[in-house]
């Protein structure tokens, strides 16, 4: 069996708490989600979200920001943390014995964060570096302005760092207006998976995770529809040409949502799929070519992306098109079908090792699904996709009068 021991506990001021005991390994991996990301952001703010984030590293009441790394590396453990489009996590991997001590640093984290002017202007300057370094690498800088293109000026489709110019708008004193609205218990969950217990973890976290409630409310999120038809080009002088070429997909919790993977895995999930097999072994046209969904709360992005030189990028454009057509004109074949859910149950399976992959899906499966989905589930609804349903997802995936061609590089 996959599955560990799960439990579900929501305290009185609305904190949830889910866990996973694991009996057969000897760590732990603890999240923090809180249901903040760039969606929750104005325009004026973009990347307030992720500022945040850096910024709770710089010092709490009880730690500066050595202590808050040394606390959990002088135990063999680790900590980080990241922002996407809808949440913001913070977590820690340790050993069983020092799961507490995990637990306590992330309440430190999300609750008592100083945000002390000085540290704040230091960090800016880190976030305006990495700013940069997306500007200096095109293969995450056209991953932004596609997302940003498919889903117009909704703002889930900001850049989740946000930019030059509305990082340097941000001030300490709204980077805590913004943790008084989102980082509440009500508006969080609680992860954890590992060799713990359940009922030792909601009693610390009864006593940890307790914050008076501000009289800021949060903004309601809104659905975002996605754009009409783009086609552009983003000059940059370097040597190749990025392309990314794709529309919106079917959120998270969408009943068909494995037939969407299923799909997309044949598209351009790995060395076998179609896009890598004719655009790079047949005609060598690329070296990185692939597809990709991102699923979330209300929407979805499917996207393919390849880099190639300028002179080669008409040719290998022409046969993205043409897999695409195919694709959804005829689905994918039975021995497309079997491998891909084969490989689909496989990546599950290995992912299971992890106690912080494991950690991750019992949060997203509580914040997008409002439910546990066991790993076996999980296999049985890949084993349950049907060359009809994929068929139905290629026609969901090939929205031709919505695609999105975005492309970054020389002339």
């Amino acid at each position: 069996m996959l599955a560990g021991t799960f439990r579900r506990t929501v305290l009185a001021n609305g904190l949830t708490v889910v866990s996973e005991t694991l009996d057969h390994v000897r760590s732990v991996s603890i999240g923090i989600w809180v249901r903040a990301g760039t969606r929750d952001e104005i325009p004026e703010e973009h990347g307030i979200a992720h500022f945040v984030e850096h910024c709770v590293f710089k010092g709490t009441d009880r730690r500066n920001a050595f202590e808050i790394v040394n606390d959990i590396e002088s135990l063999g453990g680790s900590l980080d943390a990241f922002t996407s489009r809808d949440v913001t996590c913070y977590f820690v991997r340790c050993l069983d014995e020092h799961w507490r001590t995990g637990a306590d640093l992330l309440a430190d984290l999300v609750f008592h964060a100083q945000f002390d002017r000085d540290e704040v202007e230091k960090e800016r300057r880190v976030v305006l570096e990495e700013i940069q370094s997306v500007e200096d690498t095109p293969e995450d800088l056209i991953h932004d302005l596609f997302a940003k293109s498919v889903w117009g000026e909704h703002p889930v489709g900001a850049p989740i760092l946000g930019s030059p110019e509305s990082l340097r708008t941000i001030e300490a004193d709204r980077l805590k207006q913004f943790v008084g609205q989102n980082y509440r218990p009500d508006n969080m969950v609680l992860s954890a998976s590992g060799h713990v217990d359940h009922d030792e973890i909601v009693e610390l976290a009864d006593r940890l995770f307790q914050k008076e409630l501000v009289s800021l409310s949060r903004p309601e999120r809104r659905a975002p529809s996605g754009a009409e038809r783009v086609v552009r080009h983003y000059p940059r002088d370097i040597n190749q040409t990025h392309f990314c070429l794709g529309t919106t997909a079917w959120p998270y919790d969408h009943p068909r949502q494995y037939d969407l993977l299923v799909a997309d895995t044949v598209l351009g999930g790995g060395m076998t799929s179609r896009l890598f097999q004719e655009i790079r072994e047949k005609r060598g046209l690329a070296y990185s070519v692939y597809s990709y969904l991102e699923l979330l709360e209300d929407t979805g992005l499917f996207g393919t992306y390849m880099a190639c030189d300028r002179t080669r990028l008409d040719g290998a454009v022409d046969v993205v098109w043409d897999e695409l057509t195919r694709f959804k004109r005829d689905g994918v074949t039975p021995v497309e079908l079997d491998s891909a859910k084969a490989q689909l149950k496989g990546e599950l399976i290995l992912g299971y090792e992890s106690v912080n992959r494991r950690m991750s899906n019992l949060a997203r499966d509580e914040i997008y699904l409002n439910r546990y989905d066991a790993p076996e589930t999980a296999l049985r609804h890949i084993d349950r996709v049907t060359l009809a349903g994929v068929w139905e997802a290629c026609q969901a995936l090939v929205d031709t009068p919505r695609m999105h061609q975005i492309t970054v590089g020389p002339g």
